[in-house]
């Protein structure tokens, strides 16, 4: 199973479908914030047809009726997501990883920093994509032989 992970798009709707054409493989597409409206534009909607999708609303979606987190199982791994300013990613994981580890969580992503970050810590993934704007995005994989999470650039993908 892959995973396509983007986060904070603030209205780059371009960078948004590119990441998304870029990876059409992916079988799940999860956007985690402050973005919602270009996230559920009318071409993204038509990109996403055939995808499960997952998304969380950001601390600038003001008005959203999404959830401020989630969390959803894949490939038989829990999976949590976040936008992150809830849990003060901003100052630290602590609150955030105690809250992964209360889901049970194999997996945390999370967003709001627009830094560009993949780690392992307490046996748990945990990533920010970074800021799709910026050209930033993850991956995560989950295979027979185990998890990979990383980060990856547009303009190096182009």
């Amino acid at each position: 199973m892959r995973i396509l992970v983007l986060s904070d798009s603030h209205r780059d709707k371009i960078s948004l479908m590119m990441a998304v054409k870029l990876h059409r493989e992916a079988d799940v597409v999860v956007f985690l914030g402050d973005g919602e409206e270009d996230f559920q534009c009318e071409k993204m909607s038509s990109l996403l047809s055939l995808k499960e999708v997952h998304s969380v609303r950001g601390n600038c979606d003001f008005y959203s009726s999404l959830p401020s987190e989630e969390t959803f199982a894949c490939g038989g791994k829990t999976v949590f997501i976040l936008h992150g300013h809830t849990r003060g990613v901003k100052h630290g994981a602590e609150e955030l990883l105690c809250a992964a580890k209360e889901k049970c969580a194999d997996i945390v992503l999370y967003g709001h920093t627009h830094i560009p970050k993949s780690e392992y810590i307490d046996n748990m993934y945990v990533m920010c994509p970074g800021s799709i704007r910026d050209g930033s995005y993850g991956i995560v994989d989950i295979t027979d032989n185990g998890i990979l999470c990383y980060t990856a650039d547009l303009s190096r993908e182009l």
